[in-house]
């Protein structure tokens, strides 16, 4: 059933398990699903489509009780928002001590990052610092949240996803710097990223 914020300010945790798949006794949100909702989580989108649970602009911030969400996955959807540090900061307000984030954006050095028109903003890996309790001169900005990468996924983009394949196994010493010295200095060789962070409060 399609729940709208218009009906309520914001859903506490009881309201969503009861949104929740069967047998589920976690909270875990895909924010802006789309048509691809992931299986045991509750969908949100600013379209009404078939799967979303709840239909919401994100850009206002997540309409969830604090410390009422175990769980959150993204597929490309926080490059379309305009304030990264309003997006995190939210992020850590509904998400309980430990739950994991996981979500894909872009890579800043690809195609697919600039031909959007909707594209509005870029995440890099360096960007999470900003995001965590490391003392540097970042941590002046008094953000105040605190996340901690667990994964980085690089997703490569043809021929250079085929340089890991096993049949290449013996070439892995030359190929493997030789592609690292490609995704930092060259173009269009990593298509996207997959974070995967812990909530620490």
């Amino acid at each position: 059933m399609i729940k709208s914020i218009m009906e309520q300010k914001k859903f506490s945790r009881l309201d969503l398990l009861t949104m929740a798949p069967a047998n589920m006794k976690e909270v875990r949100l895909d924010l802006g699903c789309g048509l691809r909702k992931k299986e045991g989580y509750i969908g949100i989108d600013i379209t009404q489509l078939p799967g979303v649970d709840i239909v919401y602009n994100i850009e206002n911030g997540l309409p969830f009780e604090d410390n009422s969400v175990d769980g959150i996955y993204s597929n490309f959807l926080f490059e379309h928002l305009p304030n990264t540090i309003f997006l995190f900061k939210e992020l850590y307000r509904v998400c309980k001590n430990g739950s994991i984030i996981e979500f894909l954006v872009p890579y800043y050095q690809s195609n697919t990052q600039y031909k959007d028109p909707t594209h509005k903003s870029i995440i890099l890996p360096e960007t999470l610092r900003y995001f965590s309790d490391d003392k540097w001169y970042g941590s002046d900005y008094n953000i105040d949240v605190n996340f901690k990468v667990i994964e980085l996924i690089y997703n490569y983009l043809p021929p250079f996803d085929k340089w890991s394949r096993r049949r290449f196994f013996f070439l892995r010493p030359i190929l493997y710097p030789l592609r690292s010295f490609a995704k930092r200095y060259l173009w269009n060789v990593v298509h996207s990223i997959k974070f995967s962070i812990e909530v620490i409060k």
